[in-house]
This record gives structure tokens, C-alpha cells and sequence, in this order.
């Protein structure tokens, strides 16, 4: 396995690279659901100022060939996507408490879908 690196001008984000540049929905998922409100928000403090930078600098990739440095950054941004909401909502922890069981959540792949479908 490889270290995940970011491209020289987001290094700043390095520190965030090993708990939130997650590569699957899944994992984002589970880090959302297993981390800490107080996590969370320093993620989303270094994330939110960059963001749109972020999103100018992985424009300029196509998403079937994203370099190492870029896919470690697309997959902050996707779990900053996927996280931010309990911070943007204003939420007291990462999860409201017995609304559903998170952890029994089903994640299948795009393809196990189109079969699903096909199956009809």
C-alpha cells in the first residue's frame, strides 16, 4: 500500500489525510456514525475554506484518471461531502440517538444494483 499524498498546494490538509480521505461510501458512513462531533468539526473547519479550490483543482482530471495526489484529495472532498451535515445543521452529535440503526445500513455496489433491477 501506498501513502496517501496531496498535492503540494493543500499539504495544509495532511494532518486530515489518514481519518477522512476515505475512498468508499461505506467507510465515510462508518467514520461519520463512529467519530466524534468535536472530530467532525475540525475536519470540516479545514475543509470548508478550500473546498472550492478543492472542487477548480479536480476539475481539471477526468474522474477515470485522477493521479494518486488528486484521488487522495477527491476523497476529502467526498467525505467532507458526505460529513458535513451535522456541522451545516447544527447538530449536537453526529447522529441523532435511536432515529434508526446506523450500523446495519447496506452498502452494495453499483453493479449489484443493475443486477437487483434486472431481476425485477
Amino acid at each position: 500500500m501506498t501513502d496517501k499524498t496531496l498535492p503540494p498546494a493543500f499539504a495544509e490538509l495532511t494532518p486530515h489525510v489518514a481519518l477522512w480521505a476515505l475512498a468508499t461510501e461505506r467507510d465515510r458512513y462508518y467514520r461519520l456514525h463512529t467519530g466524534t462531533l468535536a472530530e467532525l468539526r475540525v475536519f470540516y473547519d479545514a475543509m470548508l475554506p478550500r473546498i472550492g479550490e478543492i472542487l477548480d483543482y479536480l476539475n481539471q482530471y477526468s474522474l477515470s484518471a485522477l493521479p494518486e495526489h488528486a484521488r487522495t484529495l477527491f476523497d476529502l472532498a467526498m467525505t467532507f461531502s458526505e460529513t458535513a451535515h451535522p456541522i451545516d445543521l447544527k447538530w449536537d452529535d453526529v447522529d441523532f440517538n435511536l432515529a434508526y440503526a446506523w450500523e446495519k445500513f447496506e452498502f452494495r455496489s453499483v453493479s449489484c444494483v443493475s443486477c437487483v433491477s434486472a431481476a425485477g
